[in-house]
């Protein structure tokens, strides 16, 4: 399944392209966003791409979308690993601490030895400002930082 765009034909064919080269053909299903987010959450698609923002600085953030039992809401892979959902329990049962970054590693790793999912891109930005920009800084996962920007108004108006 893919979204009905532009840019998502230009994936299709990416993906087409390298799946050709190892032997491997596919046909390709679009719809628009809403169809193939329902289809995956039904476990209609074999395949399918989708993103995901780290919207709070935690492993939690992502081992959730590969917890078992979140299959047919956030767990799209349809992931269920029992050894994977017990490290994930005990992690929920703690703070931030040694123990739980050691669950997560676990956790890592058999979500990487498993493959659920296929990671291909994380996008890389710059960010320019100019001097009467005040407060600004960059949230390591917030991404609407512009909500706590004040202007110096006067400092701009002399700039131009």
């Amino acid at each position: 399944h893919t979204i009905a765009s532009g840019a998502g034909r230009l994936r299709d064919e990416l993906w087409r392209r390298s799946l050709d080269a190892i032997g491997v053909r596919i046909n390709f299903k679009s719809d628009n966003y809403a169809e193939v987010v329902k289809a995956a959450r039904l476990g209609k698609v074999q395949m399918f791409e989708t993103n995901w923002i780290a919207d709070y600085p935690d492993g939690d953030n992502f081992f959730q979308l590969l917890y078992g039992p979140n299959t047919g809401r956030t767990n799209y892979a349809r992931f269920n690993l029992p050894a994977f959902n017990r490290l994930y329990e005990q992690s929920r049962a703690l703070g931030d601490s040694p123990q739980r970054n050691r669950l997560y590693r676990q956790m890592a790793q058999a979500a990487s030895a498993y493959t659920p999912w296929v990671l291909r891109i994380h996008p890389l930005s710059a960010d320019l400002r100019y001097p009467w920009v005040k407060n600004y800084k960059r949230h390591p996962v917030e991404n609407t930082a512009w909500r706590y920007l004040d202007i110096d108004v006067a400092q701009r108006q002399a700039a131009h």
